[in-house]
């Protein structure tokens, strides 16, 4: 745990101080700001205050003393829940505006891990209860430059891996060969991990009807025959296999034929100018210095999509945080599942991903954006500019 940052981003915030607390590992956010085990045994409820200034106090179970050692500051131990009212009291003696993982209104669900009873406990001391959710991002979704690079080579070999497996396709359609939405998956899937990347779990690939579905998944016992004429939707996503490995995640759409329809063509060509879009927002907000919040880019992307016809057929939000989790705790690009107010921080990366799905078909393009201080980068390069007819 790095203290002194720590109590730097409380004190940046206008806090008096951050309050943790789990029970049964209800909250790995704490977990992971705070550098704990999570694979470690955590019977009974604790808390670990960090004041913007001074020493921290850990208030813990008699039943689990040892808990929370490799944390630095006092340690108060309880045995009844009365006990426990009181040390929480004494430490929080002097603070009044707290930061807790908690999500008013459940706005950001990812970031609502304490309890509303909790939330009453510390309440009922007089105390102001504000929201973590800047705060956590900080610790939990800034990448290092190492963690960058990581990402970056590990979308390359996506690309390059899923311009193989196109290029594999065409020539099994062209030859007669039966191929499944499953088969392609099971393949594409070997081929992410033959190349030296870590999933967890296999892509996505949906034809027509299935690629209107934004999570659809083929098995083994539902699967559906891929044929010339098709619209063919392929989600991919991995890591190095490093420690600290950060996920890439792309998504393409192509034609498995030799001329695309026209409203195929037209969808398509919404949908990468609602991506385009979003990354301008984004872009034009960072280089000139100006704060943005993931629910503005969302919402850019919406109206666009809205103005053009086709709002209600864009069925969830822009883009999601990306860390060593395919889907992080930073700022998603959000205004229509939640309302995600977190500020998009330099050093994190994200995907832009809008989709239009249609009865018929559906169409998605996915990039992922890294933030710099005045500057944002594209990864997946190069993106997908045209609806591809395969067979062509």
């Amino acid at each position: 745990m790095d203290q002194e940052r720590i109590q730097h981003a409380i004190r940046a915030a206008g806090f008096d101080g951050w309050l943790f607390y789990d029970f049964r590992k209800s909250n790995l956010l704490a977990y992971r700001v705070l550098g704990l085990d999570e694979g470690g045994f955590y019977s009974r409820r604790w808390l670990y205050f960090i004041p913007a200034q001074g020493e921290p106090t850990a208030i813990i179970s008699s039943v689990e003393p040892h808990v929370l050692r490799e944390l630095p500051g006092k340690r108060l131990v309880f045995r009844s829940w009365q006990e426990l009212g009181s040390a929480l009291a004494e430490t929080l003696q002097g603070a009044r505006r707290l930061a807790m993982e908690y999500s008013p209104m459940n706005a950001i669900p990812t970031m609502a891990r304490v309890d509303a009873g909790t939330v009453e406990l510390v309440r009922a001391l007089d105390k102001e209860i504000v929201s973590s959710a800047n705060l956590v991002q900080q610790f939990v979704a800034v990448l290092s430059e190492a963690q960058m690079e990581m990402h970056r080579e590990a979308g390359r070999r996506l690309i390059a891996i899923k311009d193989d497996l196109i290029r594999s396709i065409a020539q099994q359609v062209r030859a007669g060969a039966a191929l499944t939405e499953y088969g392609v998956q099971q393949d594409f899937l070997a081929r992410i991990q033959a190349a030296g990347l870590v999933t967890d779990g296999a892509p996505i690939v949906a034809v027509n009807t299935h690629a209107g579905d934004p999570h659809y998944g083929p098995s083994a016992e539902a699967t559906t025959t891929i044929r010339e004429g098709d619209l063919l939707l392929l989600d991919f996503w991995g890591h190095l296999a490093q420690e600290g490995a950060i996920f890439a995640d792309y998504t393409w759409t192509v034609f498995v034929g030799a001329r695309v329809p026209e409203q195929q063509q037209k969808i398509f060509d919404l949908v990468r100018q609602a991506r385009d879009h979003g990354i301008s927002v984004l872009r034009e907000r960072v280089e000139q210095g100006q704060p943005v919040q993931g629910w503005e880019v969302d919402q850019a992307v919406r109206d666009l999509m809205t103005t053009n016809g086709y709002g209600e057929y864009f069925v969830h939000r822009t883009g999601h945080s990306i860390t060593t989790v395919e889907h992080g705790d930073g700022a998603n690009l959000d205004n229509l599942e939640t309302h995600d107010e977190r500020l998009i921080l330099p050093g994190t990366c994200c995907s832009v991903e809008p989709g239009i799905y249609l009865p018929e078909f559906g169409v998605r393009s996915e990039v992922n954006v890294l933030v710099h201080a005045k500057s944002i980068e594209v990864t997946g390069v190069p993106i997908q500019e045209a609806l591809i007819p395969i067979l062509a």
